[in-house]
């Protein structure tokens, strides 16, 4: 239970105004009122304290199931920074390098093209890169892999067949077209660029990137219930997948019952988004984060591979980044208050996943997030819920 990790306190004793649980929860009955969300889970920590913990809802409408703590949810992109710390316990070991070209472990990753388009957006050929890209090139959105109009057209093999594994696609991605020249621009890789990285810790730990996961990240964290293949009793536990629009408020998403990421198969283990997770198993991640590798007397990083984590790494305004945020290691960095991540502040990093799921670490005001919920429709990092629980907890910020 996340009580088991965190002492519960009224927020006034935390550095939160009392005003904290009213407004959340206000936050919350107006999502389900209008059905921007058919359950949430939430969970807010303020130095060191649990100022909220709130389960609402129902996990599965039609059978009358209401959301609890033991639900699971599809982490989504929220498994990218899982995939980054697995990267960088392997760089702490000295089995990888963050300047280190890709192609030096994946040689199908060599000499790529990058996508030529006109003033129309078109595409006109291509050209080879001026140089092959790095780990913390696919760390930061920088490499142009996996992202832009053209990627998944000139990709050999853009699906999956029933036995694809992270090494199997690997020679399909080197196929494809880059976006633009490595470390030119930042766009997003919604699912390739951190597969890639998976299959890095594959190659250099001799583990499947789940078998990883588990043994080096989950078990010394107490993550119970995270992975890429759920049990059948984490099946049964998987919240139903929703979705809404102007003609339906709130329809049931059967085609996501039973199907893991994206509809690959179960030997795909999707570094991008594959992960399927709890609200406490992700605290418990967040948590040591926000305390810089750290969870109670198990650490999974050094205090310094953290902090490089959540640094801009990126050049200022960068395109595709503006004056205000940045991007760290797999995560949004915000650079300045008031800017266009507001209501973050300066030095929150964190990031959101396409079905809803969202946190936030702010090591300034030692404060922390993490909201759950999966709904197709959610909107992913523009997610009008993940606007709504940054106002809540931050505009309560004892002044």
């Amino acid at each position: 239970m996340i009580r088991d990790l965190y002492p519960v306190a009224l927020p006034e004793e935390a550095g939160m105004r009392p005003s904290l649980t009213k407004d959340i929860d206000a936050m919350v009955e107006a999502a389900l009122a209008r059905g921007g969300v058919a359950h949430s889970a939430i969970a807010v920590v303020s130095k060191g304290k649990l100022v909220y913990e709130g389960y609402a809802g129902y996990a599965d409408r039609e059978a009358g199931i209401p959301l609890t703590p033991n639900h699971i949810y599809r982490a989504a992109s929220m498994s990218k920074p899982v995939t980054a710390v697995c990267v960088m316990m392997q760089v702490e070991a000295g089995k990888l390098a963050l300047d280190d070209e890709v192609c030096r472990y994946l040689p199908d990753l060599a000499d790529m093209s990058v996508a030529d388009s006109d003033e129309n957006g078109n595409l006109t050929g291509s050209h080879k890169a001026s140089r092959n890209f790095t780990i913390r090139d696919l760390l930061t959105h920088s490499s142009g892999l996996g992202s832009g109009p053209f990627f998944w057209d000139s990709c050999r093999r853009p699906g999956y067949d029933d036995t694809d594994t992270l090494e199997t696609k690997i020679p399909d991605w080197g196929t494809s077209l880059l976006q633009f020249e490595p470390g030119s621009a930042f766009s997003y890789s919604a699912r390739v660029g951190f597969e890639v990285l998976g299959r890095l810790v594959e190659i250099t730990s001799g583990m499947d990137f789940q078998t990883f996961i588990k043994e080096k990240l989950c078990k010394p964290l107490g993550m119970t219930d995270t992975g890429f293949t759920p049990t059948e009793d984490q099946w049964n536990r998987l919240v139903r997948a929703y979705a809404t629009n102007e003609d339906v408020f709130l329809h049931r998403e059967t085609r996501m019952d039973r199907t893991i990421f994206a509809g690959g198969p179960e030997t795909y283990f999707s570094g991008g988004g594959g992960l399927f997770t709890t609200l406490e198993d992700y605290v418990r991640f967040a948590g040591m984060l926000q305390n810089y590798g750290a969870l109670g007397n198990v650490r999974i990083l050094q205090r310094e591979t953290v902090e490089e984590m959540q640094k801009p790494q990126l050049p200022y305004c960068l395109p595709g980044t503006d004056a205000t945020h940045s991007w760290g290691l797999s995560m949004r960095v915000v650079t300045e208050d008031n800017g266009s991540q507001a209501p973050l502040m300066k030095g929150a990093f964190g990031w959101s996943g396409a079905y809803g799921t969202h946190f936030w670490c702010d090591p300034v005001h030692d404060l922390f997030t993490v909201y759950m919920s999966n709904m197709t429709t959610a909107g992913g990092s523009g997610a009008l819920t993940a606007r709504e629980i940054e106002k809540a907890v931050m505009d309560n910020l004892e002044a």
